[in-house]
C-alpha cells in the first residue's frame, strides 16, 4: 500500500533540498538537485526556478524498502499556505522541517496548528545543523515550548517512554521500547520524533528515510483491508494544462477505481495518471493509498470527497487581502472575466469576481509574492496584461445576539416560510448548521432544502456588506403547502429570514490579524514597540537573544501588512518580520470602515430582508420589519415576552393563495421594481441581478447545479420546463393521462424536430425531485439534451440556477408557466416563452417547413 508524506516547512528552512536528498537516496535521482541553481526535481515551474523558491505542491513515487512512498513536497512561502493547507489534507504523515539558525518561526506554528486539526501523525527534522553556534539541546527545548512539550530527539527512549503509561512500564521492564510501541504511539500522535542533519550536505537524512520506510511498511499493514472496501477519494487540487484539460489530483483513501467509472453524476475518468515530477504513468486501476491524477471530471473541485469520502472542512488559512485587476494593455474586463474565473478552479481562495456595477475584476490574494506570481501566469497563459491595485483587507461580519429570522414567500400558487434561529458563535468559528424542528411540523425533504440554501451562497452582513461568519444556523420551524411549494420556493424564503434576521440585530464587524514576529538589533527595540502600539497592535515581553531582540504578538493586517519596507529602512536591513496564522477579530475602527464603504442594506436588493405574502391573489411585499406580525407559524419565545394569547393568533393563521397564470414581461417587471423599491423607499441601483458575484463558491449539501454540457459563449439556448409543457399542451396531456412515459417521450420528439429548424441547444429538463436517491443526471436524445433533477431539486430550481449562472453571459430563452418562475428568470436577464407561444411557435415552424417543402 502507498503511503503518502508531506514535507513543510517555512520559507528557506530547506524543505525542497530536503525533498532533493530523499529522493537522492532513494534511488530516484542521480545528482542532488539544487533550489539556487533551479535544478530540482520538483520545483518544475519556471516561476519556481527563477525565485528559488516552491509555488505549487507536487509529488515524488519512489519504492523503499518492502514499501512505496509518495512524497509532497508543498510551498513554503506564506503567499502560498493555502495550497500547503490543501495538500495536507491527503497526507498519511508529514515531515515538519525546522531550521536550526531561525527556529521555530510564526508560519511553523501554523503549520503545526494544521496538521494537529487534520491529525497527521508528524516527524520533526532540524535542518542546517551544520551551521555555527547551533545548539540541539536549545533546539529541542525551544520546540517543546512553542509547539508541544511532547516532541523528542528518536534515540530519547525515556522522554518517549513519559508520554504514555504503558510504554513507561515496557520501558522499565525491557529497558527499552519496541519498533512497535514507538509507531502506535506516533500514529496516535502521543509524541513528535525529532530528528537533526544537514540536507544539504545529505548528513542525517538516511536515517530519516530508513525510519520513514519502516514506519510506512507498519502503517501500510494496519490499513491493509482499505482495499477491499468501498472507493472513497479526497480531492486535493485541480491543474489546468489548457485545451479544456484538467487534471483531478485525487488521495484515493479506500477501496478502488478503474478508468472509465462513472462519478459525479456521470462524468467519466478518462485516464489516470500517477505523477512523479513532471512525468506520468496511465494505469488502469487504482488503489487506497493511491496519489493520483484524474483526466475527464469537468465539476471536480478541490477539497472535493468522492465516493464514501466527505468534502473537506473550510481552509484554516485565507487570503485576508483583496485586489483590483486594472489592465494596462486595452483588454475589456467583461471579455476578459471568463477566462479569469478558471483560476478558481485550481486554487479556490483566490475567489476571482466580477463587480457587475463596477465593471471590475477582484481577486483574494495572500500578499506581494502571491499577486505577481498570479500576474505572471496571467500573461503567459492567457496573453493578458494587467497590474493588481489594492482594494484594502477582507472584512468579515457576525451577527450581534441570537435571533430568530423569519422569511415568507408566497406568489401566485407558490408557497414557502423558514423560521431560522441565528446565534454568534466563538471568532474563528466559522458557518454551522443544525436543525430542531419535529418532522410533525416540517417535513424532513423541506428541512434538508432550507439547510442546502443555507449552505449554497456566502451570506452578506448589514453592516457594510461583508460575507457573515461565525454564526450557528438552526431551523427551527417552517411551512410548505402541499400542492403550491416548489424548491426554488424556500430558497427564496431562507435567503429573506437570514436576512430579516440580521436587519432585526445587526451585525459587527471583523477585520483580520496577524501573528508576527519581528528581529531587530536590541537598541531599536523601542521604535519597533511604540509602531506596534500605533497599529493598534498586542506584543509579549521582548526576548534578548546576543544584541538581537525578538518580539512576538499580533496586530490588525491593515496597519501590519506593508511595516516590512519601514522596517528594513529604519534598521538598515538589519530587521526583520515574519507573518503567520492570519485571524479575525473584532474591528478597531469600525465607524470609519462603515463610512468608507457606504453600504446601504436596504437598497441591496440582490440580499432583500423583505417577504412576499399573498393578498386578494397577489403578491404583496412586506417590509422586514412587519414580517414576524404576519407569518404563519409562531415564532420561537426568545424573550419570555410573548402572550399565549399571541401565539395561538400567530398559529392560528392559514395560508392564502392566488391562481397561478402567465404574467406579461410589464409585470413581472413591476413586481421586481415593486420588491427593489419595498425597503423605505431608497432609491436602488440597476434592476434584479444574479451576478458572478454572487455565485456559492462549493456547496456542501446535496443541492449541486450541474450543466449537461460545457457551455460555448454566444450560443443560444432553450430550456424546457417540460412536465409544465405537457400540462399545457392539450395533445400531451391527452397522453400523459394514459402514460407519463409516452407524453415525455412525445415531447422530446416534439423539441428534436424544432431543433432541427432552429440554431438553439435545447435541454428539456423533467422533476424527479421525489424520486428518493436520485441524483442530477444528463444524457442526449437524438439532437437535444434531457435533464433529470436530483432528490429535493425541482425542475424550476435548475432552470433558475442555471440561468442565474449563465444569464449573462448567454442567449438564454425559457420555456414555463411558472409565474414565479418567469420572475426569478425575468430578473437574471433570460428571455421568456410561455407555454402557449413556444406551443404557437412550434406550429408556425412547422407550417414554414410544410410550406417550403409543398407539404400538404
Amino acid at each position: 500500500m502507498n503511503t503518502t508524506w508531506g514535507i513543510l516547512a517555512h520559507v528557506d528552512a530547506g524543505k525542497t533540498t530536503l525533498s532533493e536528498a530523499i529522493l537522492y537516496n532513494a534511488g530516484i535521482l542521480a545528482d542532488l538537485g539544487r533550489v539556487d541553481k533551479g535544478s530540482a526535481f520538483l520545483d518544475t515551474d519556471s516561476q519556481e526556478k527563477k525565485r528559488g523558491i516552491t509555488i505549487f505542491s507536487k509529488p515524488a513515487v519512489f519504492d523503499y524498502g518492502n514499501g512505496k512512498i509518495t512524497l509532497l513536497d508543498t510551498p513554503g512561502h506564506v503567499d502560498f499556505a493555502t495550497e500547503t493547507e490543501r495538500a495536507i489534507w491527503a497526507l498519511d504523515f508529514a515531515i515538519l522541517l525546522i531550521n536550526a539558525t531561525d527556529g521555530v518561526q510564526a508560519h511553523t506554528k501554523t503549520l503545526f496548528s494544521l496538521l494537529k486539526k487534520n491529525q497527521i501523525p508528524t516527524v520533526i527534522f532540524i535542518n542546517k545543523m551544520d551551521m555555527l553556534d547551533v545548539d540541539k539541546i536549545k533546539l529541542v527545548a525551544d520546540l517543546k515550548n512553542q509547539l508541544s512539550s511532547s516532541c523528542h530527539l528518536i534515540e530519547s527512549e525515556e522522554d518517549i517512554a513519559t508520554e504514555e503509561e504503558s510504554a513507561m512500564e515496557e520501558y522499565l521492564e525491557e529497558g527499552t521500547l519496541s519498533s512497535n510501541r514507538i509507531y502506535d504511539m506516533i500514529l496516535q500522535r502521543r509524541f513528535y520524533p525529532v530528528f537533526t542533519g544537514a540536507a544539504l550536505k545529505n548528513q542525517g537524512v538516511i536515517e530519516l528515510l530508513d525510519f520513514m520506510g519502516r514506519l510506512s511498511e507498519y502503517h501500510s499493514t494496519l490499513n491493509k483491508s482499505l482495499e477491499s472496501q468501498e472507493f472513497g477519494g479526497k480531492v486535493y487540487k485541480i491543474e489546468s494544462l489548457g485545451r479544456d484539460t484538467r487534471l483531478t489530483f485525487t488521495k484515493i483513501t479506500s477501496g478502488k477505481i478503474k478508468v472509465k467509472t462513472s462519478i459525479l453524476d456521470g462524468e467519466k475518468i478518462d485516464q489516470i495518471r500517477i505523477y512523479s515530477g513532471t512525468k506520468y504513468t496511465q494505469v488502469d486501476e487504482a488503489i487506497a493509498g493511491d496519489i493520483v491524477a484524474f483526466t475527464g471530471l469537468k465539476t471536480s473541485f478541490a477539497g472535493q470527497g468522492l465516493g464514501v469520502e466527505e468534502d473537506r472542512p473550510e481552509l484554516g488559512i485565507s487570503p485576508v487581502l483583496k485586489y483590483k485587476l486594472d489592465f494596462v494593455d486595452g483588454t475589456v474586463p467583461r471579455l476578459a472575466y471568463p477566462k479569469l474565473v478558471a483560476f478558481n478552479d485550481e486554487d479556490p481562495s483566490l475567489n476571482v469576481a466580477w463587480n457587475d456595477s463596477l465593471e471590475e475584476i477582484t481577486f483574494n490574494l495572500m500578499g506581494d509574492v502571491q499577486t505577481e506570481i498570479v500576474l505572471n501566469r496571467i500573461e503567459n497563459e492567457l496573453g493578458i496584461k494587467g497590474q493588481f491595485v489594492s482594494a484594502g483587507v477582507l472584512y468579515k461580519e457576525t451577527i450581534n445576539e441570537m435571533v430568530e429570522g423569519v422569511g415568507h414567500f408566497e406568489p401566485l400558487r407558490h408557497y414557502a416560510e423558514a423560521h431560522i434561529l441565528m446565534e454568534p458563535l466563538p471568532i474563528g468559528s466559522g458557518i454551522q448548521v443544525d436543525a430542531n424542528v419535529s418532522t410533525d411540523d416540517l417535513a424532513l425533504n423541506w428541512q434538508r432544502l432550507i439547510t442546502t440554501h443555507i449552505l449554497e451562497r456566502e451570506h452578506k452582513g448589514v453592516a457594510i456588506g461583508a460575507p457573515l461568519t461565525d454564526v450557528k444556523f438552526t431551523v427551527v420551524g417552517g411551512m410548505a403547502h402541499i400542492k403550491h411549494t416548489e424548491g426554488g420556493d424556500f430558497r427564496e424564503a431562507t435567503y429573506r429570514a437570514i436576512r430579516q434576521g440580521l436587519m432585526e440585530v445587526g451585525t459587527t464587524i471583523l477585520e483580520p490579524y496577524y501573528n508576527f514576529e519581528i528581529r531587530v538589533p536590541s537598541e531599536q527595540i523601542g521604535r519597533v514597540m511604540t509602531d506596534i502600539e500605533t497599529m493598534k497592535g498586542q506584543f509579549d515581553a521582548p526576548m534578548d537573544n546576543n544584541g538581537v531582540s525578538i518580539i512576538t504578538g499580533t496586530a490588525p493586517a491593515v496597519n501590519i501588512i506593508n511595516y516590512h519596507s519601514s522596517l528594513i529602512a529604519y534598521t538598515k536591513g538589519a530587521g526583520s518580520i515574519s507573518l503567520g496564522n492570519a485571524h479575525y477579530g473584532i474591528c478597531n475602527n469600525s465607524d470609519d470602515v462603515i463610512a468608507e464603504a457606504d453600504y446601504n442594506p436596504d437598497a441591496d436588493i440582490e440580499n432583500p430582508a423583505s417577504s412576499v405574502f399573498c393578498s386578494h391573489g397577489a403578491a404583496e411585499i412586506v417590509p422586514w420589519q412587519e414580517v414576524k406580525d404576519r407569518c404563519h407559524v409562531p415564532c420561537l419565545n426568545l424573550n419570555d415576552d410573548s402572550s399565549e394569547e399571541k401565539e395561538l393568533e400567530l398559529g392560528a393563521k392559514r395560508m392564502n393563495h392566488g391562481v397561478d397564470e402567465w404574467l406579461d414581461p410589464d409585470e413581472i417587471d413591476a413586481i421586481l421594481r415593486q420588491a427593489t423599491h419595498s425597503n423605505h423607499g431608497k432609491n436602488p441601483k440597476k434592476g434584479w441581478h444574479y451576478g458572478e458575484s454572487s455565485r456559492p463558491k462549493r456547496v456542501d449539501s446535496n443541492y449541486v447545479y450541474h450543466a449537461p454540457k460545457e457551455i460555448k459563449p454566444k450560443e443560444k439556448y432553450l430550456l424546457v420546463d417540460g412536465y409544465n409543457l405537457i400540462y399545457a399542451w392539450p395533445e400531451l396531456k391527452e397522453v400523459l393521462d394514459v402514460n407519463l412515459d409516452g407524453a415525455r417521450g412525445k415531447l422530446l420528439d416534439i423539441l428534436s424536430n424544432y431543433k432541427a429548424m432552429t440554431d438553439y441547444i435545447v435541454i428539456a429538463v423533467f422533476d424527479a425531485y421525489k424520486v428518493k436517491g436520485h441524483e442530477v443526471t444528463a444524457s442526449d436524445y437524438l439532437n437535444i439534451y434531457q435533464v433529470f433533477t436530483a432528490e429535493a431539486q425541482t425542475a424550476d430550481a435548475y432552470i433558475e440556477r442555471f440561468t442565474h449562472e449563465h444569464g449573462k453571459k448567454y442567449d438564454i430563452t425559457v420555456v414555463t408557466s411558472d409565474g414565479l418562475e418567469q420572475i426569478i428568470i425575468r430578473g437574471a436577464g433570460a428571455k421568456l416563452l410561455s407555454s402557449r407561444e413556444f406551443i404557437e411557435e412550434v406550429e408556425r415552424k412547422a407550417n414554414e417547413l410544410r410550406e417550403q417543402f409543398n407539404i400538404k
